[in-house]
């Protein structure tokens, strides 16, 4: 996130002291640099609206309309489409895989529809360009601007959307009159050149534009009004179009830096479907010009309309999509190959900072997150009793498993593993969810906001308190003394018994779940009355000549740490999978507030 700001930051100086200086030394150069800025702000202002919309409403129907790769590739057509913003798809599409509401496949399919959705914006140039659009954007400006007044969140949305289009028209507007005396200035005519060479150049061309700029839409309106203007030929007009979607992927990857690995992951499937396609198209460059003629045709356009510009850029990203459309499982799976998943066992999983202004997404990506904690706190609390996850997921009994004490002789250390395991997810979960809050307002959202963050300090607090038992427990259970031998064992049992019973959590159905907090909370107060019975059984152990005192002074405060170690797992438990009183949440908010 802090790379993106600092590349955004500098990327607004750069355009910004260039704007100036245009405006300074040659009025229609001002005007084009002029045209692109508000361009830019009117697509701003369009993500910004359309976010209004997007709390829930949004996420509800791509939840519901990714089921297949097809699907998929038809939302993010629509959605990109209406909205004119393929960022705010790829964004909450990002935010779905992350969340693991949707498969990446399914996110793949939405990626490649927002590249034909994207497309909207070159027919809404070209038909822009040319008509008289200046009268058209200024009403929509002052009316967007009396709709933001208003105190309702909806409206708000509604006023960007309509000052987001005039802003976006005024900018064509200006890119347009830029253009009309700027020959002598800036004359593209003298890249052009014959065959494929010339093609090339211009495909370059508009893949730095659109780099530069971050922006396909500006550069389209670029593109166009240098077509209109003469100053680039036919296949120089197509070429830089189908650059743009090189240029394209630069603001994804960007973008990407402040996401986890799912986030990555759609990013280079993003490149890979343009790259993929730009070449095919680039290959076979004459024979797509040909077909975009009979298209054009077809439809009525004028051998000289600028709206077959925007019939290629439909036609090539429909071929991207033809094309790539049977590998999109394929992909998935190498990219998944490409970012195991051991390298992230230390990194948060679901959460990033872009998921925050999509509650219902970020409130699942928080649970999943509690639940990787969890996974990590499980495989290291099995290791320090001298079980193996394996062992306490299988059926066999526990009795004659923890017979086997060959896990004990393996070397490692709890407070390493809390540092890299545990601690950092624990700090990024509960940043996270912090900022989260200020985002919601709803009452029960908030409510399980903080019973997950108490669950994953619960969590901690267990690992450090089976950090204490380790050596003991260790030393203990495959020493000499039987009484004590006995006693460790007893508790690897118990805990072996009390994470089979979390993990059985996991595949039992909602309706069944108050048998298991009825499970829970027998355990419970058995490992409660264990730590009121302990003095009595040290002491008669003290009393038979079994142990010394020493020992007991050490099983003492062993079984007050299983004690600990079980009350805080059961806890974090009833509250990942919602098995807590109302209540005692608000007690727990009360007390948190309070420290």
């Amino acid at each position: 996130m802090a790379m993106y700001s600092i590349i955004k930051q500098y990327s607004l100086s750069i355009i910004t002291i260039l704007i100036i200086y245009a405006l300074a030394v040659n009025e229609q150069v001002g005007k084009l640099c002029a045209g692109v800025a508000i361009l830019l702000f009117g697509m701003i202002f369009l993500s910004e609206g359309f976010k209004a919309f997007s709390g829930g409403f949004l996420e509800k129907i791509l939840a519901s309309s990714t089921k297949t790769s097809l699907r998929s590739i038809i939302f993010g057509t629509v959605a990109t489409t209406i909205m004119q913003s393929s960022t705010l798809v790829s964004v909450i599409s990002i935010s779905f895989v992350s969340a693991s509401l949707i498969s990446l496949t399914q996110g793949i399919g939405v990626i490649f529809g927002a590249n034909l959705g994207n497309t909207a914006g070159s027919w809404l140039i070209a038909g822009a360009s040319s008509i008289n659009i200046s009268s058209l954007a200024l009403p929509l400006i002052v009316g967007g601007l009396l709709f933001n007044f208003q105190k309702g969140v909806v409206y708000k949305g509604l006023g960007k959307v309509l000052a987001g289009l005039g802003f976006f028209f005024l900018g064509v507007f200006y890119i347009k009159a830029g253009f009309e005396n700027l020959k002598d200035v800036m004359d593209l005519s003298q890249y052009q050149l014959d065959g494929y060479k010339g093609v090339i150049i211009f495909i370059l061309i508009g893949a730095l534009i659109t780099g530069i700029i971050q922006s396909s839409h500006a550069t389209l309106a670029i593109i166009i009004t240098a077509f209109l203007e003469q100053q680039i030929g036919y296949n120089q007009a197509l070429g830089a179009v189908l650059g743009t979607s090189v240029g394209g992927v630069v603001t994804a990857l960007i973008a990407s830096l402040s996401t986890n690995s799912e986030g990555k992951k759609l990013a280079i499937a993003n490149c890979i479907f343009n790259f993929t396609t730009v070449f095919a198209v680039a290959l076979l460059f004459y024979y797509f010009r040909d077909l975009n003629d009979i298209i054009s045709d077809m439809i009525g356009l004028e051998s000289d309309s600028i709206l077959r510009l925007a019939v290629f850029h439909t036609l090539f990203n429909s071929f991207g999509i033809i094309l790539m459309f049977l590998f999109i499982p394929k992909i998935a799976s190498m990219l998944d190959k490409m970012f195991s998943k051991n390298s992230a066992e230390t990194a948060p999983l679901f959460i990033n900072d872009t998921l925050l202004p999509y509650q219902d997404t970020a409130i699942t990506a928080l649970n999943n997150e509690v639940k990787h904690l969890y996974d990590n706190a499980f495989e290291i609390i099995s290791n320090t009793i001298g079980l193996s996850d394996k062992d306490i997921r299988s059926d066999k009994k526990l009795d004659s498993l923890i017979q086997n004490k060959q896990l004990f002789k393996k070397e490692f250390q709890v407070t390493e593993l809390y540092n890299t395991k545990v601690k950092i997810l624990f700090n990024a979960i509960m940043d996270f969810s912090t900022k989260l809050q200020t985002y919601v307002t709803n009452g029960e959202y908030i409510e399980r906001i903080i019973s997950l963050r108490i669950a994953a300090r619960k969590i901690a607090e267990a690992i450090k308190n089976i950090g204490m038992l380790q050596k003991n427990i260790k030393k203990y259970s495959t020493g000499n003394n039987k009484a004590l031998q006995n006693e460790y064992d007893n508790m690897r049992l118990e805990l072996g018994e009390l994470l089979r019973t979390i993990e059985s959590i996991k595949t039992t159905p909602e309706d069944s779940l108050i048998n298991v907090k009825e499970q829970l909370q027998k355990q419970k107060k058995f490992f409660k009355k264990q730590d009121k019975n302990a003095f009595v059984i040290v002491e008669k152990l003290i009393q038979d000549n079994a142990i010394q005192a020493a020992n007991g002074t050490s099983l003492l405060n062993d079984l007050s740490f299983v004690h600990s170690v079980t009350k805080e797992l059961i806890s974090a438990t009833n509250h990942i999978y919602g098995l807590s009183d109302t209540k005692r949440i608000e007690d727990a908010t009360a007390n948190t507030n309070a420290t």
